[in-house]
């Protein structure tokens, strides 16, 4: 299967970017793919708000439970928040045990 992450701007008047994964975040490809797009979407936009739509992704693995986790590292030390929005229960429930849940938008919630 492969792994592919669509990017783009949400139309609010802020500078919102919302990453889109779609497929299991379950290699270390996928997971560097996905550190690398946080990476690029930090320098090339510098958005005040970071939306991951996770309503894709089927299963998340360690590795892409880490590059999650460093993805808002860097946005907050670059002064932009993150939501993760539309995750699937078992991704949820990875999200939660791995402390992201805080992240978490409500259930069924989506990037506008």
């Amino acid at each position: 299967m492969t792994f592919v992450i669509d990017t783009h701007r949400i139309p609010e008047p802020d500078v919102v970017i919302s990453i889109e994964p779609q497929g299991e975040i379950g290699s270390s490809d996928a997971a560097r793919l996905l550190r690398e797009r946080f990476s690029m979407v930090l320098v090339a936009t510098r958005p005040s708000r970071i939306v991951v739509d996770l309503s894709a992704v089927p299963a998340i693995s360690d590795s892409g439970l880490l590059a999650l986790r460093t993805g808002c590292e860097h946005a907050a030390a670059n002064d932009a928040s993150v939501a993760l929005v539309a995750a699937a229960p078992q991704v949820r429930e990875q999200l939660s045990r791995h402390g992201l849940d805080g992240l978490l938008d409500r259930p069924g919630s989506r990037p506008a």
